[in-house]
């Protein structure tokens, strides 16, 4: 029986569902609440940090929009409603709430509807933010253009006559073969016409029945303390153009009149709307026309309506622009509007590009080169990576669930992503106390990293949206006692004065109010939580800053300890667990690409390497019997930095026991502390033993 060993690269490349022996050696039986870092290495996940509280109440459905207008322009944009009430509100980044004027019952009656997290759609175009109803039916108003035709028609425009009265409306009846040849003019002195629209037909939208607009303004009316520049939001309908040209023939309704539209695009200097099977864009650089300037002519500013050609039904549901084209995705198709210089309607071209479902109710998302989005598999999703290779134009999605296949939850809502941390994040309303969380790291043609895990929050928590700025995960979180924003910093810096991050969801930093009398210190919390929680002295300490204190819980609102901790801030927030339970180890070969079934593997001993980390505890489950376990805190004997009461961060390796059969045995590593933690790498040693020899 010999002894082996070997060693685990990294653990980086998260959970896998497919049998251990055909796994990377860098994939984890389970990750909840760690995030795989190419820099760091497997690390507990940052915290999220208390910002506000936006609503006294819960809220189990509301449609959440985040307004980016460029930093120090964000806000979050929340619209309660049901069939028959709506409410809008507006709160800047740090939680305080931005009037919104104009929100009257008409404005209002637009947003009701049944499920306005499905049904209600937004779109931000520079200082725009239009709000889309998915249950109207878009009408054209049923007013009509005034006056009526001199009854003499001419053939040609030069036939018109030179004496004519001033509002006197002709009709050019040009080729009589061609009904597109014809147009019509109004007198504007006694030779002189201007194209006009036929008299007696309807001209407008029903703007009651199109999508709203959203706009942020200042009056020094509304300035105060927390909005020094009196910004505030006026609700409002959109005058979008009338027909001014032509009639219903040569200068028809927009497609989507009769029609629910089901989703909004800004896409080459054009608005651009869905409705079934129909793709519908203003005029360039006029976002409110949808009908010609003329119809003697094509002009290429003029609005586009086009409609998707394909063998089956293709109702098209999203838009996004990536990779300088438009991908437009049906519940089975997806299409492409080809990007070849100018966008025309002469020159538009949507051609189908692949054939993957896609979930209707989840709108892809673009972080980089890619395009991410969602299908459905019976009780699970599917998340695929649509891309396009520029060398061979070739465009395809691949499944990054695939070796995950019954991991992320069926009905997602929500997918965010950013490019800077190449991080994709899905919120499901199967759980919504839980985030699905796919990392990726490519270099060059190579993905490197493809790492799912999950983050998991304290009971009671019903997360409704989630949004990335920059490098922050903004989170929009229901709980028993109201609605809150809380922001994750996907970068962990250090807190200000320490040299970690303290690991503890719902973070905030809070000065006591010491009693001589009981020797007590208590610190009041801006939210409603029953469970412990961590206190840590923060860097305004001037020392011991950085450990824990005792604490007790007198009520749901505050926090006690013994003591006089009035001095300086503390950080007070909910403490969470991470957990990683490594693969089944086998004896490998072929550079480790390929296990051996043959022998025997007992595992003797396992090691993990850490970096700048402060606790977790290992532990080691054989089958059918009680777990061991051992546990690291920092302290390393021999080391002057181990000094009592202080906070210890070390780097290092540690030896743990397993005397266990490699299948038969369940090693993890986990912490529950606010200290941060970090692993590169692992190695086992352990007593192989095989009957043949292997050529």
């Amino acid at each position: 029986m010999a002894l082996v060993s070997t060693s685990i690269p990294n653990l980086l490349n998260g959970v896998s569902q497919q049998p251990s022996s055909i796994r990377q050696v860098t994939q984890g039986e389970s990750q909840v609440n760690a995030l795989s870092s190419v820099i760091d290495g497997l690390i507990k996940r940052p915290p999220t940090e208390h910002i506000a509280k936006i609503i006294n109440s819960a809220v189990s459905n509301a449609a959440i929009h985040v307004i980016d207008r460029g930093e120090g322009l964000q806000h979050i944009l929340v619209i309660q409603a049901t069939a028959s009430t709506a409410s809008i509100n507006v709160y800047d980044l740090q939680g305080n709430a931005v009037t919104v004027t104009n929100a009257s019952a008409t404005q209002l009656n637009y947003l009701k509807c049944a499920n306005p997290a499905q049904d209600l759609q937004f779109l931000t175009v520079a200082d725009f933010t239009f709000i889309l109803n998915r249950t109207k039916t878009v009408a054209a108003s049923t007013a009509t253009i005034s006056g009526s035709l001199q009854s003499t028609e001419v053939q040609e425009f030069a036939d018109l006559p030179t004496n004519a009265s001033v509002g006197n409306l002709y009709k050019v009846i040009g080729s009589e073969t061609n009904s597109f040849d014809q147009f019509y003019v109004k007198a504007l002195s006694a030779n002189t016409y201007e194209e006009t629209a036929k008299p007696g037909e309807t001209f407008a939208l029903d703007n009651l029945t199109m999508p709203m607009k959203l706009v942020p303004l200042t009056d020094a009316s509304y300035i105060t303390s927390e909005n020094p520049n009196g910004n505030y939001f006026q609700l409002d309908f959109v005058s979008y153009g009338n027909r001014t040209v032509g009639d219903s023939t040569s200068s028809p309704f927009p497609s989507f009149v009769g029609k629910k539209l089901s989703n909004m695009f800004f896409f080459k200097n054009r608005l651009g709307f869905l409705a079934d099977e129909n793709v519908v864009m203003s005029a360039a650089g006029d976002f409110f026309r949808f009908f010609k300037k003329t119809v003697t002519t094509l002009l290429d500013d003029d609005p586009i309506d086009v409609s998707v050609s394909h063998t089956k039904v293709s109702l098209l549901k999203h838009a996004v622009s990536f990779n300088e084209s438009l991908t437009l995705f049906a519940d089975n198709t997806q299409f492409t509007i080809e990007n070849l210089g100018s966008l025309t309607p002469k020159t538009i071209s949507i051609i189908p590009s692949t054939e993957f479902e896609n979930d209707a109710a989840v709108a892809p998302v673009g972080a980089g080169n890619y395009l991410y989005f969602v299908s459905t598999k019976g009780d699970y999703s599917s998340v695929r990576e649509y891309y396009i290779q520029s060398d061979t134009v070739i465009t395809d999605a691949l499944e990054v669930t695939a070796h995950v296949p019954k991991y992320v939850p069926k009905n997602i809502t929500k997918l965010s992503t950013s490019s800077n941390e190449d991080i994709l994040v899905c919120l499901s309303s199967e759980d919504r106390s839980k985030l699905y969380v796919y990392k990726w790291f490519t270099d060059g043609q190579r993905k490197l990293q493809s790492s799912w895990s999950t983050w998991e929050f304290a009971t009671g928590t019903s997360i409704l949206d989630t949004h990335i700025l920059e490098n922050d995960l903004y989170l929009v979180i229901s709980r028993s006692d109201g609605v809150f924003i809380e922001k994750m910093k996907l970068q962990y810096p250090d807190d200000t004065g320490l040299t970690f991050n303290v690991r503890a969801d719902r973070k905030t930093s809070l000065t006591g109010t010491y009693n001589s009398t009981t020797n007590t210190t208590t610190w009041t919390v801006p939210y409603v939580y029953d469970g412990a929680m961590t206190v840590v002295k923060s860097g305004s300490w001037a020392s011991r800053k950085g450990v824990d204190i005792t604490t007790t819980r007198p009520t749901t609102t505050t926090i006690a300890a013994t003591g006089d901790y009035s001095a300086a801030s503390v950080i007070v927030g909910v403490p969470y667990i991470m957990t990683y339970q490594f693969s089944t180890q086998h004896v490998r070969e072929k550079e480790g690409t390929q296990s051996v079934q043959s022998g025997r593997l007992q595992l003797r001993t396992m090691r993990v390497n850490y970096e700048n980390t402060g606790f977790f505890k290992i532990q080691v489950t054989p089958e059918a019997r009680t777990t061991n376990e051992y546990e690291f805190a920092g302290v390393v004997l021999n080391q002057a930095s181990s000094t009592i009461e202080d906070v210890i961060l070390s780097d290092g390796t540690f030896r743990f026991p397993v005397q266990s059969k490699n299948d038969r045995v369940a090693i993890s590593v986990s912490s529950d502390s606010y200290l941060p933690c970090a692993f590169q790498n692992a190695e086992w040693e352990g007593f192989y033993h095989i009957r043949s020899r292997r050529i």
